[in-house]
């Protein structure tokens, strides 16, 4: 997930000061008072929905200065539902983009619209930028888990960096939705329907060993435990392959669970990258264990 406007990227962590005084409680009650408001609704994507989920991740984004973790423990009560909440509105936004643009007479013109587009694409520099910090070749096959219904990263990785790309995701659903904008757009791409929390069938293991990168998305693994299981997972079926975990940092963590180099037993964690910019994910390069 990302917000609309674009800013430099960066790595370096600025320097907070702690307090906790009207801007802690001004920004817990604001996002409790998001929280009851998007629990009232479908989340479907509306202007009210839109505008509150803006407002919750610009919020999470850039807090005022000082007040992170006095904010997370006064929300530590809604942290898990705020996070439900984020991932379901997600699912039902990427849904509603996608039939919007399979059903567009200019699907390209059409994708052109979606309000995020542009923070895609700074995603997906950000982390090839943190491969190269890493030591690691530009991927010429890269798989990506939890694509959903509208595969942004894939086809950006496509389009942009030449990348042979395969979507992954649990939902077949989904995945049939993101191969149908694939082709609207004529962006070459293809999917496979695979839960990463079960056993891997072999059909599966033989394209993920085929990969350079895997790109573990933000919401694959509900928490820092079902990551571990599932980047395990991963680096036996590919063990040659560079894996990029999402993950986030301060008050990103109510959008999307957090995961740390030692939450991942089966990778050696060559570079974590927490921005503060309008990216929301933090990314952690690894490779699996010898």
């Amino acid at each position: 997930m990302t917000t609309q406007s674009n800013h430099s990227l960066t790595t370096f962590p600025v320097p907070r000061r702690h307090h906790d005084g009207p801007d802690t409680a001004g920004t817990t009650a604001r996002l409790v008072a998001l929280h009851d408001q998007l629990a009232r609704t479908d989340l479907r994507p509306g202007i009210v929905v839109d505008a509150a989920f803006g407002e919750l991740v610009e919020l999470c984004c850039h807090p005022p200065v000082g007040c992170t973790e006095q904010v997370l423990e006064r929300v530590a009560g809604h942290a898990d539902a705020l996070r439900s909440l984020a991932a379901t509105g997600e699912g039902r936004m990427e849904a509603y983009w996608s039939d919007r643009i399979t059903a567009a007479p200019d699907p390209v013109a059409e994708l052109r619209r979606f309000p995020y587009l542009g923070n895609y694409h700074d995603l997906v520099r950000l982390e090839l930028a943190a491969l190269t910090a890493a030591g690691v070749p530009a991927p010429r096959r890269v798989a990506v888990l939890g694509s959903g219904p509208l595969p942004l990263t894939g086809l950006v990785l496509a389009e942009r960096h030449g990348a042979e790309v395969l979507h992954v995701d649990r939902d077949g659903t989904a995945a049939a939705a993101g191969d149908a904008v694939a082709e609207a757009v004529g962006i070459p791409a293809r999917s496979l329907v695979a839960d990463l929390a079960e056993p891997l069938p072999r059909t599966v293991v033989a394209e993920l060993g085929r990969a350079d990168v895997v790109v573990v998305g933000a919401l694959v693994g509900d928490d820092a435990r079902a990551k571990g299981v599932i980047t395990a997972r991963l680096a036996a079926a590919a063990p040659h392959a560079v894996q990029l975990v999402r993950s986030a940092a301060g008050l990103r963590t109510l959008l999307y669970p957090a995961v740390a180099a030692a939450d991942l037993p089966a990778l050696e964690v060559l570079l974590e990258v927490h921005p503060r910019t309008d990216v929301v994910n933090s990314v952690l390069v690894a490779r699996p264990r010898s």
